[in-house]
């Protein structure tokens, strides 16, 4: 049975299944990270880094920053960490299995769901990843070391730009007030010479405030010289279009939810400077160390109640920390 189950897993077999499964939506990869080359090595060079996130990244492990480039040492290549989930098949499962072995439309519906399962578990995480790059500059993610300590990865490719309001925004603040701010932190992103087209994304209690801005809104509606629009999960303001980003991720370790941008921020991105995320060629013999957005290989378990199937995947994702421009707008 496990001989069939890496035939039912094999590569192939999984790009085919991937092509015919509908893409997995997501709000920061589909916006800015729309650039997703496979990588043939396990490591990424720093030139290449460079190239994206136009400075030279430091790495960080246990949220202590080590240098790239220094003097004494030179390091020329970062190794993404690879993540991992495992998926296990019991033993009645296989043997439901092997009855459906005849039947390959079973089987193929069987192995759908299980690389669905798969897949969106690495989706998410991947979408956490960027979701933290975009809005720290930082690719910072938690990985679980032998002996089930925890330890932070990851690499800083340097602070986002930010602005400083004069007065934080409030229910009853004036149109004028917003577009002030959005004006100024559009005009940081080009001063830093970086994008044409920026859009901006706000968290829950900047969100809140907008809401109570159109509210107070209507019994003024007649004399104000810059209205303001809600609707489709945004808020329109003057000539400026700000998407509310109350969206969560599950923590790796902890399993809590959390915001994918933080409550009181105001965030503008350069829409037109590229984010990349690399797959990278994965450590695995069976995969012969190819670089493939998703590798599932089936083990027997030590106890011999089952089998387990162990998928992983290695993305790694950049984009230029200057390219957004962050305020907190709310107190």
């Amino acid at each position: 049975m496990l001989a069939n189950l890496k035939n039912v897993f094999a590569p192939q077999a999984i790009r085919q299944t991937l092509k015919a499964l509908p893409p997995v939506a997501s709000t920061i990869m589909d916006s800015y990270f729309k650039s997703r080359p496979t990588h043939p090595l396990p490591m990424i060079g720093v030139a290449e880094l460079k190239a994206v996130v136009q400075t030279v990244p430091v790495v960080r492990r246990d949220g202590a920053p080590i240098p790239l480039l220094e003097e004494s040492v030179e390091t020329n290549f970062f190794a993404p960490m690879p993540i991992k989930t495992q998926v296990p098949v019991s033993a009645s499962e296989l043997n439901d299995l092997r009855v459906m072995m005849g039947n390959q439309s079973s089987i193929e519906a069987w192995k759908t769901r299980k690389i669905e399962q798969i897949r969106q578990t690495i989706h998410n995480t991947t979408e956490g990843m960027c979701a933290g790059v975009l809005s720290s500059g930082k690719l910072s993610w938690p990985v679980q070391l032998p002996g089930g300590r925890a330890a932070d990865y990851g690499l800083d490719y340097g602070a986002p730009l930010e602005y400083e309001p004069a007065a934080k925004l409030t229910g009853t603040s004036k149109m004028s007030d917003v577009y002030r701010i959005a004006r100024a932190m559009h005009q940081k992103i080009n001063e830093a010479g970086l994008g044409g087209k920026v859009e901006f994304l706000c968290g829950q209690d900047v969100a809140t405030v907008f809401i109570d801005m159109a509210e107070n809104y209507k019994s003024t509606a007649k004399d104000a010289p810059i209205s303001i629009r809600l609707g489709n999960g945004e808020v329109q303001i003057g000539s400026y279009s700000i998407k509310f980003m109350d969206e969560t991720y599950p923590d790796p370790l902890t399993g809590q939810w959390k915001p994918k941008l933080d409550p009181k921020t105001l965030m503008a991105v350069a829409v037109d400077v590229p984010g990349t995320i690399w797959y990278c060629a994965i450590d695995s013999i069976s995969a012969n160390n190819a670089a493939v957005p998703l590798h599932i290989v089936p083990v027997k378990r030590d106890d011999d109640t089952g089998i387990t199937l162990i998928a992983q995947a290695k993305p790694m994702p950049a984009r230029p920390a200057r390219s957004v421009c962050k305020c907190v707008a709310v107190a």
